[in-house]
């Protein structure tokens, strides 16, 4: 600016000196005092002299900045990363997942240098985002139909972006995953081995990856360290008791461990490597998360860890059976049980639980007398795995568990669950629903399914609603609810107080049209209060309403209710019954 004035100084015809002064204060926010100095600059110069022709259109910008219906046009050619301080513009890009930065280096040659030059943004691979169908299989994984939606979505990794992936880490990368569905081959590990040895934190390698047994145990023996918390090696056939004792050998931290499917691991000589290498007989290891579904080998773990503390810091368990041939890989369960009965006082094998999943564990399907599988619910029972301070349970297709032991097994743990997800339950009744409230008048419930348990009848399913303000999902399709489910299921939407519920499946049940057009209409009304609320931390919107085959609502309700829940974008599945 100093010098601009002083070019006007000397002199008095310097039509830069003008154009100068006049940009640096537009460029400032003062228009006004820009106008009146370029206006002056054409008074002064004359109109012969080279430039006089640029302060005038110069004037005519300014003066459509001075308008009120002025709209600036934005110029696309400058980019934004490149106008950003390099540290900042690195943590704008840090947000992308993998397929996006893949994307960005396609943008222009500085996009590209600055992300080959940063291996931090390729040190936790992410290929796919999280997405609402996701979440809604994670939240209610006894509702089938956004599971075939997801089904039809391509995951599959090019081999050429892993090794991209690889190279571009420089030895930096800190979570090594192999997606589902894509192939890795020699080329692609060898990526990974052609600098430093990473720092790895995670080992993750997809169930349906194709990856041969040599690669996965090169990559077992070369990464492993005691930096590494997370290993997750699902439905490996291949992956047997050696790898077990390499991990237990080297991985001394590892909090997350994922052998789902992997039948040639024997249990018995997971707790020999484990005892290997604590200092006592009686430790405990540092595994916090141990997934174990379809595996031969549950009746084993849940006997030793009786008797066993190794595993006794275990927060959660998955160990559900949708594959039910793995039980034809077990010689049957008579011997465990007689074993359990000669420890009368054996103790909790994880007393910190808080999350179990045992899908599919009281399914009628594996009532068979050839495995004696039987005794799969009385084991569950017997090992005390639903001991107070659970949090999240998951059992669905209970149909076989007995009503006797159910309430035996839910009697500690029910004033204190988060997530109940109890399908097909046919030990599940009113009486016992009654018994397990009691005198509790608040229960922190979030996440409530209960599909397919028809001896529940609606006051006591109502009774259970009023006493969680808490819920955001529910799933009560194929149950005898009715209108009085829905008027609590309204009350919650009525309510300040009330979380807000989100998902609310009720799929062939009771209820009525008014019923239905209550609920909406007290939806709309709470999107309206928070959207409005300056206390609100978030915009709550119910994201889905199944009302499928509910033969009391009518087109004309359907109608409505997607009407007042259109603006809120709510998901509305309803079709009517002919």
């Amino acid at each position: 600016m100093d010098d601009a004035k002083e070019a006007v100084i000397i002199d008095s015809n310097s039509t830069a000196g003008y154009m100068r002064i006049a940009s640096i204060l537009a460029a400032t926010g003062k228009p006004k005092d820009a106008l009146d100095v370029i206006t002056k600059g054409l008074k002064t110069v004359h109109a012969q002299t080279s430039g006089y022709t640029q302060m005038d259109i110069q004037r005519m910008s300014i003066e459509r900045q001075l308008d009120p219906t002025y709209v600036p046009r934005v110029d696309y050619r400058l980019d934004p990363i490149q106008r950003l301080p390099e540290d900042l513009a690195v943590l704008v890009l840090r947000l992308l997942d993998t397929r996006m930065l893949a994307i960005c280096r396609a943008v222009s040659r500085y996009w590209m240098m600055l992300i080959d030059s940063v291996p931090v943004l390729w040190s936790r691979p992410q290929f796919t985002s999280s997405n609402a169908i996701q979440e809604l299989m994670c939240q209610l994984p006894a509702y089938v139909k956004p599971r075939k939606l997801l089904s039809r979505q391509n995951h599959n990794i090019p081999e050429c972006i892993l090794r991209h992936v690889l190279e571009k880490s420089r030895g930096s990368l800190l979570s090594l995953w192999f997606p589902d569905g894509s192939a890795v081959t020699s080329a692609t590990v060898d990526a990974l081995f052609g600098h430093r040895r990473p720092r790895l934190s995670s080992i993750d390698i997809g169930r349906t990856a194709i990856v041969s047994e040599t690669l996965i145990n090169r990559v077992l023996n070369w990464t492993l360290s005691s930096q590494i918390t997370d290993i997750r090696l699902p439905y490996r056939s291949h992956i047997g008791n050696e790898a077990m004792e390499v991990i237990a050998r080297e991985a001394s931290a590892l909090r997350v461990l994922d052998i789902s499917g992997c039948t040639k691991v024997r249990v018995k000589h997971m707790f020999k490597a484990w005892n290997s290498v604590i200092a006592d007989a009686q430790g405990s290891t540092a595994l916090e998360k141990l997934y174990m579904n379809d595996h031969p080998g549950i009746p084993e773990l849940l006997v030793y860890s009786t008797k066993y503390r190794h595993f006794s810091n275990l927060k959660v368990l998955h160990m559900a059976i949708r594959d039910q041939g793995v039980l034809s890989m077990y010689a049957g369960l008579g011997p465990v049980m007689e074993y359990l009965q000669r420890i009368p006082n054996a103790q909790i094998p994880f007393p910190g639980l808080i999350e179990l999943n045992i899908d599919g564990v009281w399914d009628a399907t594996i009532a068979s007398q050839r495995f004696e599988s039987i005794n799969t619910a009385l084991l569950i029972s017997r090992c005390r795995l639903l001991c107070s301070g659970l949090r999240r349970l998951s059992a669905l297709d209970a149909a076989f568990v007995g009503a006797v032991l159910l309430h035996a097994s839910l009697t500690d743990c029910f004033s204190t669950l988060q997530k109940l997800h109890l399908t097909r339950a046919a030990g599940f009744d009113s009486s016992m629903l009654w018994t397990l409230l009691g005198a509790h008048q608040q229960l922190p419930l979030v996440s409530l399914d209960l599909s397919g348990c028809v001896a529940v009848d609606a006051p006591a399913m109502a009774a259970l609603i009023s006493r969680c303000s808490g819920l955001v999902h529910v799933n009560l399709s194929q149950t005898p609810a009715d209108n009085t489910v829905m008027a609590e299921l309204t009350r919650i939407m009525s309510a300040d107080n009330a979380t807000g519920l989100e998902v609310v499946v009720l799929d062939t049940t009771d209820i009525t049209g008014v019923a239905a057009r209550d609920f909406a209409s007290a939806c709309a009304k709470r999107y309206v209060r928070t959207r409005n609320s300056k206390h609100a931390r978030h915009v709550w919107r119910l994201s889905l309403l199944d009302i499928d085959n509910c033969f009391s609502i009518g087109s004309d309700a359907v109608a409505i209710v997607r009407d007042l829940l259109s603006f809120m974008q709510t998901r509305v599945l309803a079709a009517v019954p002919s």
